[in-house]
């Protein structure tokens, strides 16, 4: 099974999903041996899960989650919230490392709510520093230096940091990182990625549906 995950981020507004959605709905050839998920930001998440609802081959998610089960923590959105709306989550994004102080042991109560509200954490990790808590079964390797500059990790490379990390047992490894149609087919060749989490090219529904035809 290989996995086309896209990262929407901080982008598009209500008619750009709408334009977004009507594209991929009309380009999308779901294939047995692809799993497709789609992170939209959170205003959106309801909107795209029910346009999408017949598509079984696709799976919705969340960009990040509260590191909190609920309660006075305004502008947090929980997994308690989201349970039964989405399928997965993005948990350690660097970006969100970076940008918002997220913690290694943050990260890890993130990942145990998501596992308690049967959300699959998918995990980032940098390099093989950064530990991965127990219950992750995808995790999603991310040079700093390829995410949105163009500059792709040769795939070579990726398997050399891939081996280099202790993995949990019968890991689902994709990587992120200036991935596009043309590239994706190179990572795939080395046997040892079993997917991607795009940021950039998924924003283009058509670019992002040549990547899963790519993983095809």
């Amino acid at each position: 099974m290989r996995y086309i995950l896209g990262n929407w981020k901080a982008n598009k507004n209500f008619i750009e999903v709408r334009e977004w959605l009507y594209t991929f709905l009309r380009e999308h050839e779901a294939n047995k041996d692809v799993v497709i998920g789609v992170f939209p930001p959170f205003p959106f998440i309801s909107y795209v899960q029910g346009k999408l609802k017949d598509k079984k081959d696709v799976g919705i998610g969340a960009q990040t989650i509260s590191s909190y089960e609920k309660g006075s923590f305004t502008g947090d959105v929980t997994a308690t919230s989201l349970e039964g709306m989405i399928k997965y989550a993005i948990i350690g994004h660097s970006e969100r490392r970076k940008t918002f102080g997220e913690t290694d042991e943050e990260l890890r109560r993130k990942v145990d709510l998501a596992l308690a509200h049967k959300i699959t954490p998918i995990y980032c990790v940098r390099d093989e520093k950064d530990p991965i808590p127990e219950g992750v079964t995808i995790v999603a390797y991310e040079p700093v230096a390829a995410i949105g500059t163009g500059q792709n990790e040769p795939p070579e490379q990726t398997v050399i940091m891939k081996k280099k990390m202790n993995l949990p047992k019968n890991c689902i490894f994709i990587y992120g990182g200036s991935v596009n149609e043309r590239n994706a087919v190179d990572y795939f060749a080395t046997g040892e990625i079993d997917g991607f989490l795009i940021g950039k090219a998924c924003l283009d529904p058509i670019q992002f549906e040549k990547i899963a035809r790519a993983a095809a």
